[in-house]
């Protein structure tokens, strides 16, 4: 009997990863050139960055500004590509100020080559700019 690791599988391995602050893991699933895409005027790790060395810059910058105090993702769907949108929910206490913030997210990840092409995130932008600048 063999098994088939669907893109929900890997995308729940990546946020696994995520969870345990395995970066490199994460990192090693993303095409060359990868599209990361985080949202928000005012928001320390927002932009758009290409590739793994941009990811990891995304992820750095993420680290430096906020502490993910819960992260839940909770439903997964699909389709024919393959393509994932997550939702989920997360809480972060701001490192320079102490705010908390939360907010409901989704999250959408294509693939190509079984590795991810391209992740973009939908959250509270407002509320996180809130809660960095005050």
């Amino acid at each position: 009997m063999t098994s088939t690791v669907t893109t929900i599988d890997q995308v729940k391995d990546l946020f696994a990863a995520f969870s345990r602050g395995d970066v490199p893991h994460i990192l090693n699933h993303l095409t060359p050139d990868c599209q990361w895409t985080a949202p928000g005027a005012g928001i320390p790790a927002a932009g758009h960055y290409t590739g793994p060395a941009g990811a990891g810059e995304f992820f750095q910058k993420l680290a430096a500004s906020e502490e993910v105090t819960r992260f839940e993702p909770r439903e997964f769907f699909t389709n024919a590509a393959g393509d994932v949108v997550a939702h989920g929910f997360e809480e972060c206490r701001i490192i320079s100020n102490g705010r908390m913030v939360s907010t409901p997210w989704m999250m959408v990840f294509r693939f190509r080559d079984g590795k991810v092409a391209s992740w973009e995130a939908f959250y509270d932008t407002a509320a996180y700019a809130t809660a960095h600048l005050g």
